[in-house]
């Protein structure tokens, strides 16, 4: 098959699982003798790997430019609703021969609410910015679109894709699920141990801030708790730092910035604790990843969190924008090492039996064959 992939990012950015997913099935397409290309703003370069655009608008009217070539795909996978353009002049284009899926890996809508104006513990924090929402409202209405345009819908999880197309139309929707690779290699020397690890970004989606109030919690139990940031500085969220500060814990904050993959799985391996405060989540590769390592995880009941997560078996869930419920889960599990080593086994086997990196590609190779056929 021949199959060209519209991602807007590629490794070494990371935002979701976005590049992510499209540089997994790049490679195991052209490891199995099927021709695949990437077009992307990404900054990934490798074979077959092209970067046609650095800003949004640039993607959103560059991926035009591709339309004769992709046209001449069998199978054009969009990883975002970005690249509507190419989509809709696909199906003017005459006798087209290639066939669209489209992977929504969150939904709009959702992300929108997460990042309303919140509150944490009596605190009011103002969410996202007005640039940010109107982006948001923006990504809502061309997803809305892509939706329409393509042939087939694939989501994340079900729950986003009940979240996008509602009960009676999730059915139309292909569920596949996000996967990680077994790991590989030498471990990379381990990292210093932590209670608490969070990875990723610093967005009010991400409620990094219910993160400063529950650790102030855990402290009142255990003083010498520790909480790790890998993702980004504390130093560059200034309104961030003001919340730790607030909260007194400050001190007991400590940022490693962004990591590449083996990096960061030292510290899945360093933590005792993932904590994921998440107002919304699709399926985050986070999760996936820490389980992976046989880290017990705690994260917010939101999105396909409860997908990957089976409360009090590979991990806790608890209700979002509840610091001291985060704070209790988190507890459970510094307090009890038993049950967390019970937990990190069981979610290791979990994520080799349900979210392997194989059967996602397989299920995707499915999906492309069928399209093909349709023809």
């Amino acid at each position: 098959m021949r199959i060209l992939h519209l991602a807007p990012y590629y490794p070494p950015d990371r935002v979701g699982g976005v590049g992510e997913v499209a540089r997994s099935l790049h490679e195991a397409l052209l490891a199995r003798g099927h021709t695949s290309e990437v077009a992307t703003r990404g900054r990934g370069a490798a074979p077959g790997v092209h970067r046609i655009a650095r800003s949004r608008l640039g993607w959103f009217l560059a991926t035009l430019a591709w339309t004769a070539r992709a046209a001449r795909a069998d199978v054009v996978h969009c990883h975002s609703g970005e690249a509507l353009p190419v989509m809709l002049a696909l199906r003017l284009w005459p006798r087209r021969r290639a066939r669209v899926l489209l992977t929504l890996h969150v939904c709009g809508a959702e992300m929108a609410r997460a990042e309303r104006p919140y509150a944490l513990e009596g605190r009011r924090f103002a969410g996202a910015r007005p640039a940010r929402r109107l982006l948001l409202a923006l990504h809502r209405a061309v997803d809305a679109a892509a939706l329409r345009a393509a042939d087939a819908v694939a989501t994340v999880s079900s729950a986003t894709a009940h979240e996008l197309l509602g009960a009676a139309g999730a059915a139309r929707a292909r569920v596949i699920h996000n996967g990680v690779a077994p790991p590989t290699g030498p471990e990379t020397p381990g990292a210093a141990p932590v209670e608490l690890l969070y990875a990723g970004v610093a967005g009010p989606r991400k409620r990094v801030a219910a993160l400063a109030f529950a650790l102030r919690h855990v402290r009142e139990r255990l003083p010498d708790a520790r909480l790790r940031l890998a993702g980004f500085e504390l130093a560059d969220e200034p309104a961030l730092a003001e919340v730790f500060r607030g909260a007194g814990v400050q001190g007991a904050v400590e940022c490693v910035g962004r990591l590449g993959p083996a990096a960061l799985a030292a510290q899945y391996r360093a933590a005792s604790v993932l904590v994921l405060p998440s107002a919304y989540e699709g399926l985050p590769l986070v999760l996936l990843e820490a389980m992976q390592q046989g880290t017990p995880v705690v994260a917010t009941r939101v999105g396909g969190n409860a997908e990957a997560v089976l409360d009090g078996e590979t991990g806790l869930l608890v209700p979002a924008d509840a610091p001291d419920a985060l704070a209790r889960a988190c507890l459970r599990l510094l307090e009890d090492p038993a049950l967390a080593r019970r937990m990190g086994d069981a979610a290791r086997a979990h994520v080799r039996e349900r979210f392997g990196l194989e059967a996602q590609v397989e299920r995707h190779l499915a999906c492309y064959a069928e399209l093909g056929a349709s023809r």
